[in-house]
């Protein structure tokens, strides 16, 4: 960008010139941090010209993690490592780093290597080819593949990315992956508050909203064999499943809770109104019977036939209705609230790029 004597002026959100921030959540990871760590910069330092950084968050390690990072900055001055004083979670560790990264292009990777470094230029290279603002490796799109994840893991994973795009309505194969490419643009503009792995569902949803382009490509996920080994034989590993099902069903349940009670409501609506169209066509048959009566004692008698025989489908029918309507009623009020929060989004968005637009200026 220049200005009107032609000269280049300086980036406002990028001082130092940092082309590439790398940015990874470590908690625990003394056996491999030292080898991902190396093979990282090795990456990084196959590309010449381009300026980058390594920041890896320690998010409150209890084994030498911490001592291991370290000493690896003292050998290299672009890795950064930052100790958290206790263990928050995957997403806070992500949004230190976001907040503590100087890179005009900002990549997300996790700690053990799942996916190999070698997609960092890859995804660098798309987010700027396809001028998107969000790259993300995927390994369930055409071209992804998947090796050593235990069976009943990688069956969670594919359920769990099919739910979420489908409540988040994201043509994303995977959502849940951390290994992505974001332009510094998409960071500054997001406020982001998830602390768990649940930021990166965050991510993709505010950032659709704000009307920024998502990218994938094709990645292979690739679990080492003692990883594998680990998470089929540790309690934890069942108990951080647990949790991550809860969390990813919430979010995806928040994202659209009228997807959800809208058929819930109709099938109960459907269903009581059958039962009470078969009880009224009884109630006609009871009343037909007692006709010789006057037509106030017909119904009287009806009634009290109709409670003495079916007061149990009467209750039913009853109960399904009333709760049916209910739950219409309130997606009614969801879908209502969206479209005002969507009109509020498209306003930020509108001051976002504005805002944008005079700094480049």
């Amino acid at each position: 960008m220049k200005n009107a004597k032609g000269m280049k002026k300086p980036n406002l959100a990028n001082p130092t010139d940092v082309e590439i921030s790398v940015v990874i959540a470590a908690y625990n990871e003394e056996q491999v941090i030292e080898s991902s760590i190396k093979s990282v910069v090795k990456e990084l330092k196959s590309r010449h010209g381009v300026k980058w950084e390594l920041i890896v968050i320690n998010d409150g390690s209890l084994d030498r993690t911490a001592e291991i990072l370290d000493i690896l900055s003292k050998k290299d001055s672009r890795i950064r490592p930052i100790h958290l004083r206790r263990n928050f979670g995957q997403g806070r560790a992500l949004r230190t780093g976001f907040d503590l990264s100087r890179g005009r292009v900002i990549i997300t990777l996790d700690a053990d290597l799942s996916y190999s470094p070698k997609y960092i230029y890859q995804m660098y290279d798309a987010l700027l080819g396809t001028k998107s603002e969000i790259v993300l490796a995927s390994a369930y799109m055409r071209g992804g593949s998947v090796k050593n994840v235990p069976f009943v893991r990688r069956l969670l994973s594919r359920f769990g990315n099919y739910y979420l795009r489908a409540m988040m309505g994201s043509q994303v194969s995977t959502v849940t992956c951390v290994v992505r490419a974001y332009s510094r643009e998409v960071i500054d503009s997001l406020l982001l508050t998830s602390d768990g792995m649940e930021l990166q569902l965050e991510i993709l949803q505010k950032a659709s909203r704000l009307g920024y382009r998502i990218e994938e490509i094709p990645a292979h996920l690739e679990w080492s064999l003692q990883k594998t080994e680990e998470t089929s034989a540790t309690r934890t590993s069942k108990m951080r499943i647990a949790r991550t099902i809860r969390q990813y069903f919430l979010f995806g349940l928040l994202s659209k809770p009228a997807l959800v009670f809208i058929p819930i409501a109709l099938y109960l609506i459907i269903h009581g109104g059958v039962m009470t169209i078969g009880l009224f066509i009884k109630l006609i048959s009871l009343i037909q019977s007692s006709y010789s009566q006057s037509m106030l004692s017909a119904m009287s008698d009806g009634l009290k036939g109709l409670m003495e025989g079916q007061g149990y489908s009467v209750l039913t029918a009853s109960f399904l209705l009333i709760i049916g309507i209910q739950l219409l009623a309130s997606s009614l009020q969801f879908i209502q609230n969206q479209l005002y929060f969507d009109e509020t989004v498209n306003i930020l968005q509108a001051i976002v790029k504005k805002n944008t637009k005079n700094k480049m200026e």
